[in-house]
């Protein structure tokens, strides 16, 4: 049986405390549904004086695609204004966008992987609301592949980046809510920060073992197994030369290359014995991304048991074997690729995967996965440690 899960914006007792007779500001996005799959954005509206919305990447709606540019708009069905928080220029409101606010809230579902631009929206808002004064409110919602582990690199202390930042693991381990309390503790961001906490969640429940509804948080997360992939798999959006799955139905799990010997990439990934994961060869044609139409060949990763799984080494493995049997054939995209929002002052790269690892050293070459993983054992560790007292769930 699955678990009840309350959301944070099913906790409508903690809301009211919160939001009634406020003028409230909403950051929101199409994926951020109550129990009954009815829209944050439509539940705050009826029920509060909710003044102003704010736009991230796919509408607050989700009915925009990723880059389009939309810096202002009118929601239809609330008549409201809703500005843009994420575009070439900005990555939080302005004081003039909140001039008709008394308090921010802030609520779309994450993915759990350090990636997920939404982190980072969530901390520049944060700075923005400490600014002008105002305070935060964060509708908290579930790890979709659950609080428990944590994996990969770890970003350094001076890479300020929309895909890496804070010092985070790949694999967070954290929600929402716990982010933006580990943000404003350890980097002292004196946010007014109020979470409004999920009620019937355990670390250990990835979201498809809990009643929660799953949307969408992006085209290419339509369910679990695809979000715990995207948690290793994203490195693949560093090489230009290879598809990662989109444009499949099957985002993530694939990843391919018309000029790929998928056969003898998978025997190469397999030999490492890798816990809960098989790699096995595979063709398909890509509808979109990279190769878009062409028949490419390539590999399927098959999780055989998500609890022994591991993302990140799964995902530079395959990588690792990639570039032994082809090695002339992978090109590094730079770093227009992903978002288009320019970095903050700190750790600058050249190769978009530098920035996805939030290391330089495995593209180079100095590195293999083994290698670049054991190199960071000990900041996993100590992030570990850091986020521990920020964990609002057992």
């Amino acid at each position: 049986m699955k678990a009840k899960v309350l959301s944070g914006i099913d906790r409508i007792d903690i809301l009211d405390t919160l939001l009634k007779n406020q003028r409230v500001g909403l950051v929101t996005a199409g994926s951020a549904i109550d129990r009954e799959c009815r829209l944050a954005v439509d539940i705050l509206c009826q029920r509060y004086n909710v003044t102003t919305l704010y736009n991230t990447i796919f509408g607050i709606r989700g009915e925009f695609v990723y880059g389009e540019r939309v810096p202002f708009y009118i929601d239809g069905p609330t008549s409201l204004p809703v500005h843009s928080i994420f575009n070439n220029k900005i990555t939080a409101p302005t004081p003039e966008m909140m001039e008709n606010v008394d308090v921010m809230v802030y609520d779309i579902k994450e993915a759990g992987a350090r990636y997920y631009e939404y982190l980072y929206t969530l901390a520049d808002l944060m700075k923005a609301c400490a600014k002008a004064n105002k305070p935060l409110v964060v509708l908290d919602r579930v790890d979709p592949i659950g609080g428990e582990k944590v994996e990969g690199t770890v970003c350094p202390a001076n890479m300020h980046t929309m895909v890496g930042d804070y010092r985070l693991a790949q694999r967070t381990g954290l929600t929402s809510g716990e982010f933006a309390r580990y943000v404003n503790g350890e980097y002292a961001i004196g946010c007014d920060l109020h979470v409004v906490p999920v009620a019937g969640w355990q670390r250990k429940l990835y979201m498809d073992e809990t009643d929660v509804p799953w949307v969408l948080p992006s085209p290419s997360l339509p369910h679990a197994t695809a979000n715990l992939l995207y948690a290793g798999m994203c490195v693949f959006e560093g090489v230009a030369t290879v598809n990662e799955g989109r444009g499949t139905t099957k985002p993530f799990e694939l990843i391919g290359a018309p000029w790929m010997n998928g056969k003898a990439v998978a025997e190469l990934a397999q030999k490492k014995g890798l816990p809960g994961v098989r790699f096995a060869p595979t063709w398909y044609k890509p509808s979109g991304s990279k190769h878009s139409g062409e028949v490419c060949g390539g590999v399927q990763v098959h999780i055989l048991d998500r609890e022994e799984f591991l993302p990140v080494r799964s995902a530079l493995t395959l990588l690792d074997a990639l570039r032994e049997v082809h090695p002339n054939e992978i090109v590094w995209r730079d770093c227009s690729a992903g978002h288009d929002l320019p970095d903050a002052e700190g750790m600058t790269f050249d190769r978009y995967a530098d920035k996805l690892l939030g290391d330089k050293r495995y593209t180079t070459g100095e590195l293999n996965c083994d290698g670049l993983l054991a190199a960071h054992e000990a900041e996993l560790s100590a992030y570990i440690t850091r986020k521990q007292k920020y964990e609002l769930y057992e």
